[in-house]
């Protein structure tokens, strides 16, 4: 059931003031170390930072070391949700008069300090705040371990917003994933004579050219499908026939996965050999009823966490255009409205 609280009376606009503490608590929230696998200094900040806004919270063992952060009830009806954990180099905080700078500061600890201080806005306007729930997670950018280990607490909210940076309105739709080990094997023998043996390397470089070259299954709304090589091993040395070699292909998926794996064998056929690592579909969000954003390319926590039956929305502070980079940064603007976006959706959603 949907509330009129938005068109009454709440407004979810952040005073100065409360944008300068979001501020600075990102800073602090940034200026810790939380690679994936690592995330303990950030949840303590997180905590603290529930603390000085006046939010109950408890942490949710994950593994040992880990923990996700449940702010408010457990069976709130909505659950705001986005990650801690940052992928690595470590860079550390500052900011500026116009931006938050450093490692998680667009992905996505901006959204995480924008939803505490959205559930605060709930709660200070009386627009059910106590029906809204926020979860940070652990894992988000390795292996979704912590979205994981939420549902199998039992968390069933009818909706969860997710937070990413993919601007204020909610996307459309975000593509599937496929990652996959490919390896060759060859024959080894001296390089100043390759009629003697067969080369790996040279193998397995005309595949990837054939993945890389080749359009794959794709999607009017999701655009292109695309292949990225993130990692290349073989040989033993400059003068040696390669006798083997691998890599390591990570595939945003505009269509569903099967099909994209069935082009992918059909590309890169035997004597080479390939092995899914891991997956995830496509999936098509709610929007509400104003302004949507585009489908995204990138992979979130939402095929984990739809396994709560809840349904399922994505937006966030930020362009993700920045973020995995030496660069990332937040606009403060953007932080402020995300506070705003997110209390404003949650409102709309009870």
């Amino acid at each position: 059931m949907e509330t009129d609280v938005e068109s009454s009376f709440a407004t979810f606009t952040p005073t100065p003031e409360r944008v300068a503490q979001a501020v600075a608590q990102l800073v602090r929230l940034v200026d810790v170390d939380s690679t994936s696998g690592a995330e303990e200094p950030a949840v303590a900040v997180a905590e603290a930072i529930c603390g000085e806004l006046g939010l109950p919270c408890r942490r949710m063992p994950v593994a040992p070391g880990r923990d996700n952060l449940l702010v408010g009830a457990p069976d709130a009806a909505v659950m705001l949700c986005t990650h801690l954990d940052t992928v690595p180099p470590f860079i550390g905080a500052s900011v500026d008069a116009t931006h938050v700078h450093g490692r998680g500061a667009c992905d996505a600890k901006g959204a995480a300090v924008a939803m505490l201080h959205a559930l605060r806005l709930l709660r200070d306007e009386g627009a059910a705040g106590e029906r809204v729930g926020c979860l940070l997670v652990v894992g988000e950018e390795a292996d979704h371990i912590g979205a994981k280990a939420a549902v199998a607490t039992g968390l069933r909210p009818a909706h969860v917003i997710l937070g990413e940076p993919c601007g204020i309105a909610p996307a459309v739709a975000q593509k599937g994933l496929l990652k996959l080990a490919i390896s060759a094997s060859g024959s080894a023998g001296h390089s100043a004579y390759p009629e003697l043996g067969t080369s790996a390397v040279h193998t397995l470089m005309d595949a990837l050219y054939a993945l890389r070259h080749e359009t794959l299954p794709h999607d009017a709304a999701l655009g292109e499908t695309t292949v990225n090589v993130g990692e290349i091993h073989g040989g033993v040395a400059a003068n040696v026939i390669a006798p083997e070699a691998r890599a390591t292909v990570l595939i945003r998926c505009a269509a569903p996965v099967d099909a994209v794996l069935a082009a992918v064998r059909d590309l890169v056929p035997p004597p080479l050999t390939i092995v899914e690592l891991s997956r995830s579909e496509p999936r098509e969000f709610l929007t509400g009823g104003g302004p949507v954003g585009p489908a995204v390319p990138f992979n979130t926590d939402a095929n984990w966490m739809a396994a709560t039956g809840a349904a399922m929305m994505l937006l966030g502070p930020g362009d993700m255009r920045c973020a995995h980079g030496p660069h990332e940064h937040l606009a403060i603007a953007d932080l402020a409205a995300g506070m705003t976006a997110y209390a404003r959706e949650a409102a709309r959603l009870l």
